[in-house]
């Protein structure tokens, strides 16, 4: 039984006559009902009783009947929700995002919701390595994450570059000038933000003490920026992050300072799988961030 016999048997029961039903379909009067005879058939059963001038569905018949009727329903909603898919204003758009750039990652999506609201988000979070690793493996569609060194497997739309900043507790206030100095950051207890493949803050933070001959005093290490700012909030320590103008309550107990000593800037990108097919939802939010 295939959808083809449904689609033919549900007109034959609404039409409640085989020539009707057969002007309906635009197919000749003998195929229908060798059709209707296949199904009794395959089936084991009489669907309609059929007389001279009488015309009854039987029990069977009215089951088959309602199956139909659920099942065409169910492939012309699926149909429906195909042709809102390629058109882009229904399916779903997996985004990773690492914690470094969760806050732009919120401004697109209230802008991708006034825009498309039948569209779902699925959002991963990570760190910007382990990211990488989903977007290759297509885990996920889209990546909104700190550049890395090697992009030559992604598109990618580079966002506003952002510079390094010094994190400290408010009590700490004295233990710096107003313009710190890698030899006052030195001293202090420093939470370092961890090595991650394929980028390369952790490295440029370590030279810039290097060629300066000083070595921090590296408390703690941690790939989460969240976290490392939880942790600077209490007083562990001072550390060094890119700035990304993180919304969180913790930064209203910190000390912020920028640092051109620093020789380099981060930048947030949004990326995708180069020659990758994605889904036009996905191509929305894309086409969206610029």
């Amino acid at each position: 039984m295939d959808i083809r016999q449904l689609q033919y048997y549900r007109e034959i029961v609404r039409q409640g006559n085989i020539t009707k039903a057969a002007e309906a379909l635009n197919i000749a009067q003998p195929p229908l009902s060798q059709l209707l005879k296949q199904l009794e058939s395959e089936l084991g059963t009489v669907l309609i009783h059929r007389y001279r001038q009488k015309w009854e569905v039987t029990e069977s018949g009215r089951l088959l009947y309602e199956y139909a009727e659920q099942m065409l329903s169910e492939m012309d909603d699926v149909k429906r929700q195909i042709t809102e898919i390629e058109a882009g204003s229904a399916g779903t758009v997996r985004i990773g995002v690492s914690s470094a750039c969760s806050n732009l990652l919120i401004r697109y999506i209230a802008q991708f919701r006034e825009a498309f609201p039948k569209i779902r988000l699925d959002i991963v979070t990570g760190d910007s390595e382990g990211l990488l690793i989903q977007l290759m493996q297509r885990k996920i569609d889209l990546a909104l994450l700190l550049m890395p060194a090697d992009t030559e497997n992604f598109e990618t739309k580079a966002l506003k570059t952002e510079p390094a900043i010094l994190i400290t507790p408010n009590q700490w206030a004295g233990a710096l000038s107003e313009k710190p100095t890698f030899h006052e950051i030195a001293r202090l207890p420093f939470i370092m933000l961890g090595p991650m493949e394929g980028y390369s803050f952790h490295s440029k933070v370590i030279n810039t003490f290097d060629v300066l001959g000083l070595e921090p005093n590296i408390i703690a290490e941690c790939k989460d920026i969240p976290l490392i700012v939880s942790l600077v909030n209490r007083g562990i320590g001072i550390s060094i992050i890119p700035r990304m103008h993180y919304s969180s309550p913790f930064f209203d107990n910190l000390n912020i300072y920028e640092l051109p000593q620093i020789e380099f800037q981060v930048k947030p990108v949004l990326m995708k799988l180069k020659a990758a097919p994605t889904s036009r939802a996905a191509e929305q939010f894309w086409e969206m961030v610029e």
